[in-house]
């Protein structure tokens, strides 16, 4: 009775094919269905076009790229026709000679066969029809599929229908198309598949999540079938590492950039692929520079490294390395990671100062011991080596990273002045200025590689910001932020090898055979050493560190991150030189002598109105000098029941004897007497004691007056 039934439906089955009209086209176009492909894989290209990064972002499975026919291999065509579909080319959609078979089996109540062809399973594959239904696919269904099958076959040639079906076909687990699984399971491209490794492709076709014994089986037959003489047994422990291979990487990612491609598939709308400003071969040159330095350096507990380098002029990433293989965390990427800066932040303090005119690059700077009062305490900071120098200039200041005249100069200028400058510059400093306090001059704040690096980008566009560029094309132009006279003057302090050769030498990794400038930073306990620099055309910043924030041992920015920021640049400048920035307008150059300090006669550079031909240090006690009233960081209440110039505040210093002095309140001289009244307004206020002829600042504090 089975027997009967089966072969009723079948005739029903071939009446309904003979007699049934054709439907309306709903067959989807061919290069439509190409087109519309996506890769499981985001591909980043490199500025050339070549391949940096697959970077994952389909976690539903795992396709490749679409493959024409000819990029397969005539192995794995051969096997699955013969396997599958062996009158492929003779048919119009349905085997006859199948579904005949099929019916004579039945008869019989022998085995039957398969009559799905390519073309009707690429019908389900391709969403068309009813599709099968839990169980035995209905005879309805069956239908449908045949007669989308037959129309399928009238509008796609059989190259294209043979395309579709190995893009489309899933495989073994989460492995969709022929790419994506000669790729992982086979490392290699799919048109070099051979005929054992194509038998195990084929065999999972019926069943794709089979057991091992029997995809052995089932791709023994296939094979042999092809070639009657093949050692099935010599090659099951190759099946066996193919099915193993499920979870790893695919063959063909260079894995170049990894940290890049996540931070663009997190901040970059794209398709399948998207071309990106960095260059391969520099890419790899940093990776190289970075383990050459780190086989040193680990010995020193220093693990991880990143680096970045942008274009000066237009902002694009041209290397993005966030992390090193010697990384206890190799996923995790440093350039973004937030780190205390150390003294990476003090040139933007000194241009800052600079534009101001607070100081000059001349001005003499106290480097002795001294405390600061703060609402938190006493703070009381220390150079790097623990030593004084006493009067130093400022160029000799910066450009040897002296702590102590940074601290001085910060209390100038005002924590909030230049927190509110950092924050242009794009850091991230969130809270009130009492919160970072004068150790903001040295690092106090945890700032990222990338927010440092286009900040110092800025200072090579000679105080233009402009955000970093993540494509091949970008219109945003930098905004000018400071003076293009006080950065000229910046840049020059930062790229002079002899004042820095107080505290490095003259023969550092910071000196290079063409035009840098360039700074280093340390952060406390040796967490984070930094080197960030720049030429005329290219900003490099490294970071050497580790990811747990473990201490180093005993490295400094001038023996950890500074041989990788040297090298770089040595690469980035093989074939192009690096000039000096000409003088810009508002520069005025001219010799200058110290007159009782030991720094030489020298040719120097100001904005112009603060030029001087000479520097002279009258009284070597001149930081006797001080103010007595009000207190630092003093806060008074003005009484609006009581008149304003009975609410005058006393303004008091202690003046060494033959020092004359003037008084700044705000940017503004207001006396030149030791001690005046000062009628208050509501707000911040910094207080200066200034020397009268030099207007070098003695002392300096910070009070409020609440209304």
């Amino acid at each position: 009775m089975q027997r009967n039934n089966y072969w009723l439906g079948l005739c029903l089955w071939l009446g309904a094919l003979f007699f049934t009209p054709s439907y309306a086209s709903g067959i989807p176009d061919f290069a439509m269905i190409k087109q519309q492909h996506q890769s499981s894989d985001f591909q980043l290209l490199d500025r050339q076009g070549r391949l940096l990064q697959l970077q994952r972002v389909n976690w539903q499975r795992r396709q490749g790229s679409w493959l024409g026919i000819e990029q397969v291999s005539p192995a794995l065509v051969r096997l699955l026709l013969h396997a599958e579909d062996r009158r492929f080319y003779d048919h119009g959609g349905v085997d006859w000679y199948a579904v005949a078979g099929t019916a004579w089996s039945s008869l019989w109540g022998q085995r039957l066969r398969g009559t799905s062809t390519l073309s009707m399973q690429l019908v389900d594959l391709l969403g068309l029809g009813s599709g099968r239904t839990v169980g035995q696919r209905s005879w309805s269904a069956k239908w449908d599929q045949a007669r989308w099958a037959q129309q399928l076959e009238s509008e796609w040639t059989k190259a294209q229908i043979l395309e579709a079906y190995l893009n489309l076909v899933p495989f073994r687990g989460e492995l969709v198309g022929v790419d994506a699984m000669s790729k992982v399971m086979w490392q290699k491209q799919a048109f070099a598949l051979t005929f054992p490794e194509a038998a195990l492709a084929v065999a999972m076709l019926p069943s794709p999540n089979a057991p091992l014994t029997q995809l052995q089986q089932r791709s023994c037959i296939l094979w042999r079938g092809i070639e009657p003489q093949a050692d099935c047994a010599a090659h099951n422990w190759y099946n066996q590492r193919a099915i193993l291979r499920l979870a790893r990487p695919a063959w063909g990612n260079p894995n170049d950039a990894p940290h890049w491609a996540f931070y663009l598939s997190q901040h970059v709308s794209a398709q399948n692929s998207l071309q990106t400003s960095v260059d391969q071969v520099l890419q790899r040159q940093a990776q190289a520079i970075i383990q050459h330095h780190l086989v040193d350096l680990v010995k020193a507990n220093a693990n991880d490294a990143a680096l970045v380098v942008l274009d000066n002029q237009s902002g694009q990433v041209i290397a993005y390395i966030g992390s090193s293989s010697y990384s206890r965390a190799a996923q995790f990427d440093h350039v973004q990671a937030k780190r205390q800066a150390g003294s990476t932040l003090k040139p933007f303090l000194y241009q800052l100062a600079i534009d101001q005119r607070r100081i000059t690059a001349a001005s003499l700077l106290a480097d002795t011991a001294a405390q600061f009062s703060t609402p938190y305490g006493l703070y009381v900071p220390q150079n790097y080596d623990e030593q004084f120098m006493g009067w130093v200039s400022a160029r000799v200041a910066l450009a040897g990273s002296i702590n102590i005249p940074a601290v001085r100069l910060l209390g100038q200028v005002g924590v909030d002045e230049f927190q509110a400058y950092l924050q242009k510059l794009g850091f991230d400093l969130p809270y009130s200025a009492d919160y970072y306090g004068l150790g903001l001059a040295l690092g106090g704040v945890e700032v990222s590689l990338w927010q440092l690096t286009n900040a110092y980008r800025s200072l090579a566009n000679l105080g233009a910001y402009s955000a970093i560029c993540l494509s091949l094309a970008c219109d945003d132009a930098p905004q000018p932020i400071a003076g293009r006279a006080a950065s000229w003057i910046t840049q020059q302090m930062l790229s002079d090898n002899t004042a820095r050769a107080v505290t490095f030498g003259l023969d550092s990794a910071l000196n290079t055979p063409f035009w840098t400038a360039v700074k280093t930073g340390t952060s406390k306990d040796m967490r984070d050493n930094w080197t960030v620099g720049f030429s005329q055309r290219y900003t490099v910043g490294v970071w050497v560190g580790n990811t747990d924030g473990s201490a180093m041992h005993n490295v400094s920015g001038v023996s950890g991150a500074a041989p990788i920021w040297h090298d770089m640049m040595r690469f980035l400048h093989q074939d192009q030189s690096s000039f000096a920035p000409p003088v810009v307008e508002g520069v005025v150059c001219q010799p200058v002598q110290f007159v009782n300090h030991v720094e030489a006669t020298r040719q120097e550079c100001f904005v112009q109105g603060t030029e001087r031909a000479e520097v002279v240090l009258q009284d070597t006690t001149v930081t006797a000098s001080r103010i007595l009233s009000p207190l630092n960081q003093a806060i008074y209440a003005l009484d609006p029941e009581i008149p304003p110039t009975q609410q005058q505040i006393v303004i008091k210093a202690q003046v060494t004897q033959g020092t004359t002095v003037k008084w700044r309140i705000d940017n503004e001289i207001v006396s030149d007497q030791p001690e005046f009244n000062w009628l208050p307004r509501p707000g911040k206020h910094n207080i200066e004691l200034l020397h009268q002829h030099t207007l070098q600042p003695l002392d300096s504090i910070h009070i409020e007056i609440r209304g």
